[in-house]
């Protein structure tokens, strides 16, 4: 079971910082499949582990992008709301510190609702920081939104991919 979260969160480090480092797709679209792990592992209310290992995950990648920070800050800030968001939108039978909070679980509804505010929050700090400006809101809003919803359909293929039939039931 460990093995297997490690061995994924080694896919999904390698798809990030070799593969999609820096790549714009049409310009304006950010693939950030790191945001997968950090979305779907195991939850512990105010784990200040959980934190640590974020930031120093968002440290790494910006050596890897030359991003002074922005990853470490986005990732950092997208698993301190995904501390408080998890008590706020599931009941507190459905919320356990072994589960994983992913859409086999959930049904794929209640994972949008649950993991598209997570992914737009990651996105806005990496675009708001990345271009150090605001000045075409509506543009920017939009690339946010493009990036946030094809993000989340990488988060489910990578599902697919990661979670196998005889393991995403076994990692709980």
């Amino acid at each position: 079971m460990l093995q297997n979260k490690i061995v994924s969160f080694f896919i999904v480090f390698f798809l990030q910082a070799i593969l999609f480092e820096k790549t714009y797709f049409f310009n304006s679209v950010v693939f950030s499949p790191i945001i997968f792990y950090f979305i779907v592992f195991n939850y512990n209310k105010n784990s200040f582990s959980e934190l640590t290992f974020a930031f120093f995950v968002g440290i790494i990648l910006d050596i890897f992008n030359d991003s002074l920070g922005i990853y470490s800050l986005a990732i950092s800030l997208m698993v301190f709301i995904r501390n408080y968001w998890i008590p706020f939108y599931f009941t507190f039978d459905r919320i356990s510190s072994n589960k994983l909070y992913n859409s086999y679980e959930l049904g794929i509804q209640s994972f949008f609702i649950y993991s598209f505010p997570l992914i737009f929050i990651f996105n806005s700090f990496l675009y708001i920081f990345e271009l150090y400006s605001i000045s075409f809101l509506p543009i920017l809003i939009l690339k946010i939104l493009l990036s946030s919803f094809l993000n989340f359909i990488l988060i489910l293929i990578l599902q697919l991919l990661l979670l196998s039939s005889e393991t995403r039931y076994d990692w709980s």
